[in-house]
Parts: C-alpha cells; sequence; structure tokens
C-alpha cells in the first residue's frame, strides 16, 4: 500500500502514520468527505477537525491574492524580486527566509513566484502589502482562528486545522464567494419528517 511504502521509507513504526482529508463540492460548500485519521481508537478526536499544524506554503495564496487587490500595482505579470530577504523583528533579530532549494532566482513575475512557490518574493510581497493586508485577506477566506501578525505567517506559521484549510481554498475556488462549509443537510425525526 502506499502508507505502507511511507512508512517503509520514512522508517516510521507500521501502523504510526495519519493523515486526514476534506473533500468539499465547489459553489454549495457541502462537506462530501472527511477522514480523520486511521486509527478509531481516540474516542471523539478528528484529525480534520482537530489537529492544527502550521500550513506552510498552503498560505500563499493569501498573499498573493492581497497584491492582486491592488491592480494598479500589482498583476500576474508584475515582476518582483526574488533575492535574500532581511527583516528586522521587533525583537531585534532577523528574519531570513530562504527558499527550498537555497537559491535565489532574481526578478520573476508575481504568477511563477507563486507557482514555484518561492518563499523570498513571497516574503518580500507580503511586506511590501502588510500583514494587517494579508491577515484581512485570510478573514476574508473565511477563518475566523487564531493569526499573529509576525514576517512567518506569510510563510505559513499560523496554525490550522484540515477543515480551516479546506474552508480558505473552497472560498478561492467559488471565485471569492465566501461560504461557511456545512456537512449537515437534513435533519428527520423519528417519523422521517
Amino acid at each position: 500500500s502506499v502508507v505502507g511504502n511511507l512508512e517503509k521509507g520514512y522508517k516510521i513504526k507500521p501502523g504510526a502514520l495519519e493523515s486526514a482529508a476534506v473533500i468539499v463540492r465547489i459553489g454549495t460548500a457541502d462537506v462530501l468527505a472527511l477522514a480523520g485519521g486511521r486509527n478509531p481508537g481516540y474516542a471523539g478526536y478528528n484529525r480534520a477537525l482537530d489537529a492544527r499544524r502550521q500550513i506552510g506554503s498552503t498560505i500563499k495564496p493569501a498573499v498573493y491574492l492581497t497584491a492582486l487587490e491592488r491592480p494598479d500595482i500589482y498583476t500576474l505579470g508584475t515582476l518582483i524580486d526574488d533575492g535574500p530577504v532581511t527583516v528586522k523583528l521587533p525583537t531585534g533579530k532577523l528574519w531570513q527566509p530562504k527558499n527550498y532549494e537555497r537559491e535565489s532566482h532574481g526578478r520573476v513575475p508575481l504568477y511563477q513566484a507563486l507557482a514555484h512557490s518561492y518563499n523570498q518574493a513571497t516574503a518580500r510581497l507580503g511586506m511590501q502589502v502588510g500583514l494587517d493586508a494579508v491577515t484581512q485577506t485570510i478573514r476574508k477566506l473565511g477563518y475566523e482562528g487564531r493569526v499573529q501578525e509576525v514576517p512567518s505567517l506569510l510563510l505559513g506559521s499560523v496554525a490550522m486545522s484540515p477543515i480551516d484549510v479546506a474552508g480558505m481554498y473552497h472560498t478561492i475556488a467559488s471565485e471569492g464567494f465566501y461560504t461557511p462549509l456545512r456537512a449537515i443537510s437534513a435533519v428527520y425525526t423519528e417519523d422521517n419528517l
């Protein structure tokens, strides 16, 4: 099985690898399927609803959407710098994100920076549009949880559950129309009424 191969490849104890999945119908926001883990032994714990992890690059579309809301400044073809970036934090420490492959790519079109998930370009763009504006976009996408406005937010330091992420991406897939996800389509009495 795929899971068995992953566990062997990463030397994980057999049966220890867990995951979660949420499948949503675009437009209606109906939750069609939800898998909260492989071990039903944890009564009441569902990874799709309850597990909160930093979402990493999954947050990047919010940064780019924030920029694209300013069409007088940013378009998909706007060149942005994917060179080294340094942000001085209030503590005096320096935040210096690097790209996954530890290479810089110079000036690249905005769409390419997103498509290749360039950390440096995303961090620079996010600082230019502002952490508060990116946070507002995350809220418009439907996330109501805690968001700490720190530079690392731009690269996904916010912790969300899979259902939270599915809700945000549903808004994107629905052309920006936010609809809360729903899993209940009807409630009947014992007489089927």
